[in-house]
């Protein structure tokens, strides 16, 4: 052992598996990729068509979510109410 990795109390222990344990952790990795990328092509398989479906619904029922379009008046538009012209001058302070 190199002094420096004794000095700071630093072990690596390596191991060998056999070739046939390593093979079936291969084999055991690859059957757990393929069973979860065939439940989640089954998963999409069955969520795509009802997320389209429900959005199909849904805009058919709450309609399109555009607001409509107004008539164009002939002046610009008019606001209607009661209003006060100030003028800069006539202001009072208030302390």
């Amino acid at each position: 052992m190199d002094p420096f990795t004794r000095r700071i109390g630093f072990e690596v222990r390596t191991f060998r598996l056999q070739p046939w344990k390593l093979w079936l952790l291969v084999a055991t990795g690859i059957a757990l990729a393929v069973t979860l990328a065939i439940a989640m092509a089954g998963l999409l398989l069955i969520l795509v068509p009802a997320v389209l479906v429900s959005g199909l619904v849904a805009r058919l029922l709450l309609g399109s979510g555009a607001a409509p379009t107004p008539r164009k008046s002939e002046g610009p538009p008019v606001l209607e109410g009661r209003y006060e012209v100030v003028e800069p001058t006539a202001r009072r302070r208030e302390s």
